[in-house]
């Protein structure tokens, strides 16, 4: 957690929040390189379905890690924001991260109709997914089912950086949010500058 004193920013808890960040912005830029190398390799014609597995060993990887890990740096940052506002115990209290920013936005962030809003319906896929990657677990070939949707690399980015924004504009104090969104903002920039140069 950062707090703003005397006009400069000072960490005031530990958390590896910020190494789970790195982690999804480092697939987000490796997605992003094999995106423009498919790109280089097959115009102008289109890229095969089967390509980006075959062509780039990372990829599927790159997607999973990225889902999973943007879903472990909202829980963590949902903790350390209840914790901030409220206490450990509050923070301790094991429900979903969905319900936890569920409990956030309407509470801290002055939203209405959580449950109907576009960014619930994104926050709770990408939740499912979350628990679908960690907690998998085999069943009969008829029963399994994979996630209904997927997010990819960018689109991690994307989504994170719409939370943290939302959280920096309603909630001035939360430094966090802000220096976070900043952080997302450059390596959504540098992405664009990669698939731009293809």
């Amino acid at each position: 957690m950062l707090k703003e004193i005397n006009e400069q920013l000072i960490q005031i808890r530990g958390s590896g929040l910020g190494m789970l960040l790195r982690v999804v912005i480092l697939q987000a830029y490796g997605w992003a390189e094999d995106f423009a190398f498919l790109v280089h390799k097959y115009e102008p014609l289109e890229i095969p379905i089967d390509a980006p597995d075959i062509d780039c060993s990372d990829w599927t990887a790159r997607w999973l890690i990225a889902q999973t890990f943007s879903a472990m740096v909202l829980e963590a940052f949902y903790y350390n924001y209840i914790l901030e506002k409220e206490s450990k115990s509050k923070a301790d209290n094991h429900c979903s991260p969905i319900l936890r920013y569920k409990y956030i936005a309407e509470k801290y962030l002055g939203q209405k109709e959580v449950l109907e809003s576009d960014m619930y319906a994104q926050l709770n896929a990408l939740n499912k997914l979350r628990r679908h990657w960690v907690h998998n677990k085999s069943s009969d070939l008829e029963g399994y089912s994979c996630p209904e949707k997927y997010f990819s690399p960018g689109m991690c980015l994307a989504l994170l950086t719409s939370v943290f924004h939302l959280f920096e504009k309603n909630d001035h104090l939360c430094i966090d949010a802000r220096v976070i969104r900043e952080i997302l903002e450059k390596a959504q920039s540098h992405i664009k500058e990669t698939i731009k140069s293809i």
